[in-house]
């Protein structure tokens, strides 16, 4: 997924914008509604996991999601 981000040419920077972030999640066939769930769930959260460490990379954080998403 890493090569992914690549291609698109996106900053890892914390926060993304909400169009990023629909955008990777189109580039892994997720749909746009999974992207806003995500994006709205770290916003809340203030772009902490759930520990409170604060989240740096937030494309490892979406790969996270998606992983999980899938099992």
């Amino acid at each position: 997924m890493d090569q992914t981000a690549q291609n698109l040419n996106f900053s890892r920077n914390v926060p993304p914008a909400l169009e990023q972030v629909k955008a990777y999640f189109n580039a892994l066939h997720v749909p746009a509604s999974e992207a806003e769930v995500f994006y709205f769930y770290y916003q809340g959260m203030d772009w902490r996991n759930e520990s409170g460490t604060a989240i740096r990379d937030w494309i490892l954080a979406a790969d996270d999601w998606v992983w999980n998403l899938e099992n």
